[in-house]
């Protein structure tokens, strides 16, 4: 019986420990945690193989493509070169000068003066007008009365002093006498016709000068007491003859009292006959004058990309230096800064350098 029940015993065994086997291999918990390893070692092994292969990619595009930080350094280098190399062209290239001589610059109707001292005259502007000078024209009249018998003159004719104009029958007498010029001039005004009665009140003929004329100037009351004799003054018309630089020779004494403007006068030489009674002219007077170290004529100012430019000669070219300009009084301008006393500069043509000064700028490639 023992030896019975101890065989039992030992068959269960040997079933039992396969079953224990199969049992540990199903539990669930036990499966788990090592499918867990399972994974945990299968994640671990393909981020070693990743980094592998992104080290192998790293140093791949390192070899191929280069260090982006070493790419950018050469882009610098590159780049200074570059640069380098075009501000030594630009610097390498010669800046365009101009170098016309003295004598062509003339040809081409240049005028050139050295810098010196000088005087602005403040100036006022007012109105005038022509006249004849009154005290320059002569009135022919016969002595007594009489019957015109022969005209020998008509208006615009040019006559001597003495100079018979016309004879005349006395109505009492019946002699004859003739009418002459007193002056030598311009007959004005003829008054008289063949035949004609007159009396020794009646004008013949109106002779003038015209070598000489007045030149009236109308004084506002702000300029009465500003204007004197011996100022100078530039009297000027939009038409007819040149501009004449004049003295005043004449300021009334007093006012007109209907339109309370004072008078000033000049004595115009009209030697040419080109000023005209009965024109109007623009009269400057210069009423202060002020000493200055550097005065040019306006024409040598010349605007060149918007500044006041004057050419100046340094040695054996002409330099377009910036000027700074004081006080003017439309003729004379002063000079502040820009050029100095005793240096050669353009007075006249200075469009003539402005013009070869683009061209050159334009051929040398500086005309940014």
């Amino acid at each position: 019986m023992n030896k019975l029940l101890n065989l039992v015993l030992g068959c269960l065994l040997l079933v039992a420990q396969p079953l224990q086997g199969v049992l540990a291999a199903t539990d669930p918990k036990k499966e788990t945690q090592a499918t867990h390893a399972r994974e945990n070692a299968s994640h671990q092994h393909a981020a070693e193989e990743s980094d592998a292969e992104a080290q192998d990619s790293e140093e791949g595009h390192s070899e191929e493509e280069g260090n982006p930080a070493a790419e950018e350094v050469g882009h610098a280098d590159h780049a200074e070169e570059v640069q380098g190399e075009g501000h030594e062209s630009h610097e390498d290239s010669e800046e365009p000068v101009l170098t016309l001589s003295a004598d062509l610059l003339r040809d081409l109707g240049g005028e050139i003066a050295v810098a010196d001292a000088g005087v602005i005259r403040q100036q006022v502007s007012l109105p005038g007008e022509i006249q004849l000078n009154k005290e320059a024209v002569t009135h022919i009249s016969p002595r007594f009365a009489a019957k015109i018998v022969e005209v020998r003159a008509k208006t615009g004719d040019k006559v001597s002093a003495g100079q018979t104009l016309a004879v005349a029958e006395s109505s009492e007498t019946l002699a004859r006498f003739s009418l002459q010029s007193l002056i030598s001039g311009v007959v004005i005004n003829r008054e008289v016709t063949l035949g004609e009665h007159l009396s020794p009140s009646d004008t013949a003929f109106v002779v003038a000068d015209m070598s000489t004329l007045w030149a009236d100037i109308a004084l506002y009351p702000r300029q009465v007491p500003l204007v004197k004799v011996g100022q100078s003054v530039r009297l000027s018309t939009n038409y007819g003859p040149e501009a004449v630089d004049a003295r005043i020779d004449y300021v009334s004494p007093s006012v007109d009292e209907r339109t309370r403007t004072g008078l000033a006068r000049v004595f115009l030489s009209n030697e040419n006959q080109a000023w005209k009674p009965g024109m109007f002219v623009q009269s400057d007077i210069a009423i202060g004058e002020y000493p200055v170290d550097v005065v040019v004529p306006e024409s040598a100012i010349i605007d060149l990309e918007g500044q006041t430019t004057i050419f100046v000669k340094e040695g054996e070219r002409w330099e377009p230096r910036p000027v700074t300009v004081g006080r003017d009084d439309g003729k004379m301008a002063e000079i502040l800064s820009g050029l100095q006393p005793g240096e050669s500069y353009v007075i006249q043509g200075g469009f003539v350098l402005k013009a070869q000064l683009q061209k050159n700028e334009f051929e040398s490639g500086h005309n940014h």
